[in-house]
């Protein structure tokens, strides 16, 4: 693990950590080769370039996957508040693992 992921992760509380633990196996298992990193004050995930960052807050988690993507699947993403590099995901609902490996399916795919 990232070391300053680590030392993000144990700032969260329990519940939230598991959340966040949970996006992180759900990332790093889609493909061995996506490397761990911190930018823009979150963990962020990238092979050649970054293909996600994601972040915890008060009310919801923030996954930022690039604008091509959230444009791809805006109709998978109509249950979700976004703007144009965002998704949020209120903290009570669950997390929509499927749609998170299909957005990173597609920004692999696209990262050159």
């Amino acid at each position: 693990m990232n070391e300053r992921v680590k030392a993000w992760m144990e700032t969260l509380s329990p519940d939230i950590k598991a959340k966040a633990s949970e996006i992180r196996t759900c990332i790093l298992s889609l493909d061995k080769r996506i490397i761990e990193g911190w930018s823009y004050g979150m963990p962020s995930y990238k092979i050649k370039r970054n293909i996600l960052y994601f972040n915890v807050y008060q009310k919801h988690i923030g996954l930022y996957p690039h604008h091509q993507a959230i444009e791809i699947f805006k109709e998978d993403l109509k249950d979700y508040k976004t703007s144009k590099g965002a998704i949020q995901i209120p903290l009570d609902a669950k997390i929509p693992f499927d749609l998170i490996r299909k957005i990173l399916a597609y920004n692999i795919k696209n990262e050159s």
